[in-house]
């Protein structure tokens, strides 16, 4: 064999690999979705497309739980051992993804993020949700036992009891005015803003501080997240005044990490009027502004 003909298959094996592990590094995160309360993984057909147009071979996954529509109502405790396990099968696939929850299922994702012990998320789209918490009765919504005789001021004496802390929306309620109670009774979000001593407090926070960007979006006219702010991981202090991210204890004691991740350039917030609660998935504006950037 001529030693030329050996050089020129060798350099063409060389660059054939070169080539190839270019190719897998411009391969995206895929991206993966998580749906909101009386809804299902269905809902982001319009997002899913959006994505599809621009990044034909991103893979994208509108994770199915099993908590679809009036099941969407079950306990958190229960949906984020769900939703962890199908994202573990993602990621052992894929590697690192980019993971998206919208409305409730930005705090379901929260709580996938602090709980799976999942080494692959790389960033966390958190599109209008209750980041922070609900004190507030959106007129449309149809949970179970919000009547048009209840008010917010009520509500706690349903939530904050153990067999209303079955209902997904209870284990988000935050009433400032309650808050001995909140603390005592609410479940799922005083563990994860680690406000209480509990065992996996420190583990808790460092799955948080995992990821490589956190995004906080919400805006003043969605109409369902009260207050709107809590889409940034603000909220309500016991006089009902609006109290800042910054300002609030859990981050002046960076007690689950936000602290942190902001100081080292993790966190991104974004605040969009003019947008309604249901829009977000589906404007092409709140697309390209806010969920495309971090994509790639």
């Amino acid at each position: 064999m001529r030693p030329g003909y050996v050089f020129s298959v060798i350099f063409a094996q060389f660059w054939v690999s070169v080539l190839s592990r270019s190719q897998e590094r411009k391969q995206h995160r895929p991206l993966v979705l998580i749906h909101g309360v009386t809804a299902s993984y269905t809902q982001f057909d319009t997002l899913k497309q959006y994505v599809n147009e621009d990044y034909p071979e991103m893979k994208v996954f509108a994770l199915d739980g099993n908590f679809n529509d009036d099941l969407s109502v079950l306990s958190l405790l229960e949906q984020v051992p769900g939703f962890s396990s199908l994202l573990f099968n993602i990621t052992s696939t894929y590697g690192d993804v980019t993971l998206l929850g919208f409305s409730q299922g930005g705090i379901v994702s929260r709580g996938v993020v602090q709980m799976s012990d999942n080494d692959n998320i790389h960033t966390f789209i958190s599109l209008s949700a209750p980041g922070f918490g609900e004190y507030g009765i959106p007129p449309d919504l149809p949970f179970p036992f919000y009547t048009k005789h209840l008010t917010k001021e009520e509500v706690y004496h349903i939530c904050y009891r153990n067999l209303g802390q079955t209902i997904s929306v209870c284990n988000y309620w935050t009433d400032p005015t309650e808050r001995e109670k909140y603390l005592k009774y609410n479940y799922y979000l005083p563990p994860l803003n680690n406000e209480l001593p509990h065992a996996s407090a420190q583990r808790y926070k460092e799955n948080f501080l995992k990821l490589k960007k956190l995004v906080l979006v919400g805006g003043p006219d969605d109409g369902t997240i009260i207050p709107w702010q809590s889409a940034h991981y603000t909220f309500y202090d016991k006089n009902l005044t609006v109290l800042p991210y910054y300002n609030q204890p859990t981050y002046i004691q960076d007690s689950y990490g936000l602290r942190t991740l902001n100081e080292r350039g993790g966190v991104d917030v974004h605040m969009m009027p003019g947008v309604e609660h249901t829009q977000w998935i589906q404007n092409r504006t709140v697309y390209e502004t806010v969920i495309k950037p971090y994509l790639v």
